[in-house]
């Protein structure tokens, strides 16, 4: 049995019912169990008893404490799977940022585009192109990030689904998440659930 702490909060960004989305996307999963807590400012001390840590809020501080936390879960071989404005969190603290692996540098209006293959990668394998309508997030990215799908802006294909290992620790970022119809897209659901299967080392 995989244990996964859920961080999430918020009831417009993100909004509320597509965290409740998200919790039912992951609730389909066999052999895994979630606890749930709404800030890293409430992690526990003992982390190691979970896999994996799923990011899904908007906040603007974190506490030294917590981000010391986060990493030593992280460098000893916990996961994090970071979903849409986790990257957007914490813009003063480039710490957190190197732990996941991009920083948030702007998005324009929501609007619809297509999330594309990047890579034959086996994480993601036999899961097609789609659409939604989402805010586009542009990210200043870390050396070492491996590309799994991506959007085309401005005549570019940018990231927006990516893995990345930070010491022992697996990472997975996703980009969509502003919406709550973006959280039920079933391709994107699985995205999400594969994403996290992987940062638990399955």
């Amino acid at each position: 049995m995989k244990k996964v702490l859920f961080v999430t909060d918020g009831f417009v960004h993100p909004p509320f019912w597509g965290r409740v989305e998200l919790r039912s996307t992951f609730a389909k999963l066999d052999g895994f169990e979630f606890e749930l807590i709404a800030s890293l400012e409430e992690l526990p001390n003992k982390l190691g008893r979970f896999s994996a840590l799923v990011l899904y809020f908007h906040h603007k501080k974190i506490s030294t404490k917590a981000l010391v936390k986060l990493d030593g879960f992280v460098s000893r071989g916990g996961g994090i799977l970071g979903i849409h404005s986790a990257t957007a969190s914490f813009k003063e603290e480039s710490h957190y940022f190197e732990i996941l692996g991009g920083r948030f540098i702007g998005h324009g209006p929501v609007t619809h585009f297509d999330v594309k293959p990047a890579s034959d990668s086996e994480i993601f394998a036999g899961i097609p192109a789609f659409t939604i309508k989402d805010e586009l997030y542009l990210h200043e990215v870390q050396p070492g990030i491996e590309t799994h799908f991506t959007v085309t802006h401005d005549g570019q294909e940018i990231p927006a689904v990516w893995t990345y290992q930070y010491g022992e620790g697996r990472i997975c970022y996703a980009v969509g998440g502003h919406r709550t119809e973006t959280m039920k897209n079933k391709n994107y659901q699985k995205v999400l659930q594969r994403g996290l299967s992987w940062v638990c080392g399955s």
